[in-house]
C-alpha cells in the first residue's frame, strides 16, 4: 500500500469519528460487539479444526494466533478497503485446506518428532501460506490482473467450495470423535454408542444454528443461539451429573489451556526458525496454489456481493491489493489467511451500523480485549457447539455450491462439481482439484467443439468477387456458382472445431443433389489462432482435394498460420491443389478466373463498353454523336486514374484495359476493394452524386478507355437529351445490377 493511501484512510477514519452522532456511536458499538462475538467463536472453531490430533495440546496457542489474525488483518481491511463497513476474519473457505496441510505435515514428519517442532513447523507453514497468498494477491492487484479470476469455470469454483464444505464437516467430526474419516472402518466406528454421543449433539447444534439463522433476526441470531446452546449444554450435562471440571477432563470443552502469553505478532518465520523444519514446510507447500486460488475467488465473490449490498462499485484490483497487504502483514507476523466476511458485514449493517470504517475497528478491538483478558472464558466453551458451527458452515457451502447449483448449471457442468466433491471425499483435496481441472478441460473441449466456427457459408452464386465483369461473364459465373463453396471462418481452430469443419466439406463432396465441388474457399481473416492438431485436419482436406480433384483455396492466413500449415502438415504432392491468397476477394476472384478460362470465355472477343452502350441507342448516327463527347485515352499498367479525396469530375469506361480500386488506410497501406475488367465502368457513383473520390484507381493491364467529364455530360444533356437519357439508363442498369448482387449476398449471409 502507498503511504498516501494509508494517510488518506486514517484521515477518513478520524473524520468519521468526529462526525458521529450519539446514535451512530451506539449502533457502531452494538454492531461491532455482535460481529466481534461471532468472529471470536469462528476463530476458535477454525483453530480447533486446523490444530487437532497431535496438535491439540497447542490449541490455546492456535486460538491466540487466529484471534490475533482477526485483530491485525481485520484492522487493515477496515482502514483501507473500499467497503464501509467491512468485517474481516480468518477465511473459512481456506480453513479446511489449511487443516489438510497441517494433517499432511504431521503425517510426513519422522516418528518421534517432538510436539513443539510439529507445532512450530505447522505454524510456520500456515504463516508462509498467508505470506505467499498476500504477495500473489498484491501482484495481481498491482498489475490489474483481477479480471483473470473471472476466467475460472463456475463448475470448478463450485466444486472447490463444495469440497471445502465437506472437509469442514469432516474436520468437525474428527474434532469431537478423534476419528479421521479415511477408511470404511472409521466411518462404521462413528455409529458406535461412544462415538454417537460425541457427534450427534454437534449435528443437533448445527440444525439449531441453521434454524435460528433462518427464523430469528439475522443480526442477533448467531450470538443468541450460541449463548442459548451453551446454557442448554451445561444444563443437560448437569442433569446427568457432569460438572464443568469433569467435562473439561473428558474433552467436552475447548480447554484446558496451558499458560501462554498472548501477543498480536508471532513472527514464527523468524524467531521460531530453530524448531522449524523447513524441509517439511517445503514438502507440503503443494496446497498453497489451491489456497491462493480459493482466496482470490472468495475475495472476488465477497467484493461483488458487498458492492451490490452497499450500492457501491468496488475496484477488484484495489481490493486485491488491500487483501494482499493484510495477508502479507499477517504472514510476516505469524498469522493466517484472512478475508472480508460477507455474512458478518451484512450482519453489522442489519444492526443499523452507519457506513463507517469504525465498525471493523470495534470488532478488532473486542477481539484484542478477549485475546489478552478473556482466554480463560474461551476454555470453557463447549467443543460440541464449536463442531456444530463448523458442520453448519460446511452444510451451507454444500447447499450453495452442490445442491442449489443443480438448478443453475447444465448437466455436464454440474457433473464436474459432483466429481470434485467425490474426489475430495475419497482421495483428497488436491486430487479433487486436479480432477476438477481435468473435467473442466474435457468439458471445454466438448462444448467448444460444438461451436460452429463457420460464420457463414455461401456459394459462388451468392458471393462473387468484387470484380466488374461484362454481362456474359456475370451470367455464366452465376450459373456455375454452385461448384464453389465459400466458408467464412471465425474463432479458435483446434482439433475439435477443425474436424467438424472437415466433415462439413466431406458432406458437401458426397452431396449429389448439388453440382460437383470444384473449389472450397476457406477464409481465415477472423480466425484468432490455430493449433497444430487443427493443421492435421487441413492436411486430410488437402489429401481429399487431390483425391476428389477440387481446389482448396485458403485466404486471410497470418504468416504464423501459413507456416504451421505448409511447414508441418501439407505433403508436397498435395500442394498443387492448394492455393493461398491474401484475402477472400482475391480467393473468389481466382476461382472465377479459372472457371471462365476453362470455358474459354476469358479468351473470347470481349464486348466493348461502347458497343454495350450503343445497343441502347436507336441509330448509328447516335453512336458517332456520343463518341464526340468521350475522350479516348491509352493507359499503361501502374497508371493512376483517380486519387482518393479528389473531385469526381470524370467517369471511366474501360474498353480493353483493367484496373483495381484501392482504399487508402491510416497505416499508409492500400487495400483493394474492387477490380474492374474490360467492358465495365467505374467512378459513376461519385460522378452522379458529385462527391469526392472514395478510393484510388490504378491500371492493372494496359489498353484503351474512354472518359466522360462533367462538362461533356452537361453539354450532352443540353444538346442531345435523348442520347444522354439512354446513357444514364445504361448506367442505372449497371448500378442496379450491383445492388442486386449485394442484396443477394446479404440475404444469404443473414439467412
Amino acid at each position: 500500500m502507498r503511504r498516501s493511501d494509508i494517510q488518506r484512510s486514517i484521515k477518513q477514519s478520524l473524520q468519521d469519528f468526529r462526525n458521529l452522532s450519539a446514535d451512530d456511536f451506539l449502533s457502531i458499538l452494538l454492531a461491532g460487539l455482535i460481529a466481534g462475538i461471532v468472529t471470536l467463536i469462528s476463530s476458535v472453531s477454525f483453530a480447533a479444526l486446523i490444530f487437532h490430533g497431535e496438535l491439540t495440546p497447542y490449541l490455546s496457542s492456535a486460538i491466540t494466533i487466529l484471534i490475533s489474525t482477526a485483530v491485525v488483518a481485520g484492522s487493515i481491511f477496515s482502514l483501507f478497503s473500499a467497503a464501509r463497513p467491512v468485517v474481516a476474519l480468518p477465511d473459512d473457505d481456506t480453513a479446511p485446506v489449511l487443516a489438510l496441510m497441517a494433517t499432511l505435515i504431521i503425517a510426513s514428519s519422522p516418528a518421534g518428532t517432538p510436539g513443539n517442532v510439529l507445532f512450530v513447523t505447522t505454524f510456520g507453514a500456515l504463516a508462509c501460506a498467508a505470506l505467499l497468498t498476500g504477495i500473489v494477491l498484491t501482484v495481481l492487484g498491482y498489475f490489474r490482473l483481477g479480471s483473470l479470476v473471472r476466467y475460472l469455470p463456475y463448475s470448478v469454483m463450485g466444486g472447490y467450495f463444495a469440497g471445502a464444505g465437506w472437509l469442514m464437516i469432516q474436520g468437525a467430526l474428527r474434532m469431537v470423535c478423534d476419528l479421521p474419516l479415511a477408511s470404511v472402518e472409521n466411518i462404521i466406528a462413528l455409529f458406535e454408542p461412544s462415538a454417537l454421543w460425541r457427534w450427534l449433539p454437534a449435528v443437533v447444534a448445527a440444525i439449531c444454528i441453521r434454524w435460528a439463522i433462518r427464523h430469528w433476526h439475522r443480526a442477533l441470531a448467531m450470538p443468541l443461539i450460541m449463548l442459548l446452546l451453551t446454557l442448554v449444554f451445561y444444563a443437560l450435562t448437569a442433569l446427568v451429573g457432569l460438572g464443568p471440571a469433569q467435562l473439561m477432563a473428558d474433552g467436552w470443552l475447548v480447554g484446558p489451556f496451558p499458560q501462554v502469553s498472548p501477543q498480536l505478532f508471532n513472527p514464527v518465520l523468524f524467531e521460531g526458525s530453530a524448531d522449524l523444519d523447513w524441509s517439511l514446510v517445503v514438502a507440503n507447500m503443494s496446497s498453497v496454489g489451491t489456497i491462493i486460488m480459493l482466496s482470490a475467488v472468495s475475495l472476488m465473490l465477497t467484493a461483488s456481493g458487498l458492492s451490490v449490498l452497499q450500492r457501491n462499485n468496488f475496484d477488484i484490483n484495489r481490493e486485491l491489493m488491500v487483501a494482499g497487504f493484510a495477508n502479507t502483514v499477517s504472514g510476516v507476523g505469524g498469522g493466517l489467511i484472512a478475508l472480508p466476511s460477507m455474512s458478518l458485514t451484512e450482519l453489522a449493517m442489519k444492526v443499523g451500523a452507519p457506513n463507517s470504517r469504525l465498525v471493523g475497528l470495534v470488532v478488532a478491538a473486542f477481539c484484542a480485549l478477549m485475546l489478552f483478558f478473556g482466554m480463560s472464558l474461551i476454555a470453557w466453551f463447549p467443543k460440541t457447539i464449536v463442531a456444530g458451527l463448523l458442520i453448519f458452515l460446511g452444510i451451507s457451502l454444500l447447499e450453495r455450491w452442490l445442491i442449489e447449483a443443480r438448478k443453475k448449471l447444465p448437466r455436464l457442468e454440474y457433473l464436474v462439481v459432483v466429481m470434485i466433491v467425490l474426489a475430495v471425499a475419497a482421495v483428497g483435496f488436491l486430487e479433487g482439484v486436479m480432477v476438477g481441472l481435468l473435467g473442466a478441460i474435457v468439458l471445454f473441449v466438448i462444448n467448444y467443439s460444438r461451436i460452429n466456427v463457420v460464420r457463414y457459408a455461401l456459394t459462388g452464386r451468392e458471393r462473387g468477387s468484387n470484380v466488374e465483369r461484362n454481362n456474359a461473364e456475370e451470367q455464366y459465373l452465376r450459373d456455375t456458382g454452385g461448384q464453389t463453396l465459400i466458408l467464412k471462418l471465425e474463432g479458435y481452430l483446434f482439433f475439435g472445431t477443425a474436424a467438424a469443419l472437415a466433415r462439413r466439406i466431406e458432406d458437401r463432396l458426397k452431396d449429389t443433389a448439388q453440382p460437383p465441388l470444384r473449389y472450397a474457399v476457406l477464409d481465415f481473416a477472423q480466425v484468432t489462432e490455430m493449433d497444430s492438431s487443427a493443421a492435421l485436419s487441413f492436411m486430410k482436406l488437402a489429401q481429399e482435394a487431390s483425391q476428389f480433384n477440387f481446389f482448396l483455396v485458403l485466404t486471410g492466413l497470418t504468416r504464423k498460420m501459413q507456416k504451421r500449415l505448409m511447414g508441418s502438415w501439407f505433403e508436397e504432392e498435395n500442394t498443387s491443389y492448394i492455393q493461398i491468397l491474401p484475402d477472400l476477394d482475391r480467393g473468389v476472384e481466382w476461382c472465377e478466373e479459372r472457371i471462365l478460362k476453362e470455358q474459354a470465355l476469358a479468351d473470347e472477343a470481349q464486348v466493348g463498353i461502347l458497343q454495350q452502350i450503343f445497343e441502347h441507342l436507336p441509330t448509328h448516327e447516335d453512336h458517332t454523336i456520343l463518341e464526340d463527347y468521350l475522350e479516348h485515352r491509352h493507359v499503361e499498367p501502374g497508371d493512376q486514374l483517380a486519387t482518393q479525396g479528389e473531385p469526381s469530375n470524370e467517369m471511366f469506361l474501360l474498353e480493353t484495359c483493367t484496373a483495381s480500386v484501392y482504399l487508402d488506410t491510416n497505416s499508409g497501406m492500400k487495400h483493394r476493394i474492387r477490380r474492374a475488367g474490360a467492358g465495365t465502368v467505374f467512378g459513376e457513383v461519385g460522378f452522379y452524386l458529385g462527391t469526392p473520390r472514395t478510393a484510388t484507381v490504378i491500371v492493372d493491364t494496359g489498353g484503351d478507355l474512354f472518359v466522360l467529364s462533367q462538362d461533356a455530360n452537361a453539354r450532352l444533356e443540353r444538346e442531345h437529351p435523348l442520347i444522354a437519357a439512354a446513357l444514364h439508363k445504361f448506367m442505372i442498369r449497371i448500378i442496379t445490377r450491383r445492388l442486386q448482387l449485394t442484396t443477394a449476398t446479404l440475404r444469404a449471409v443473414l439467412t
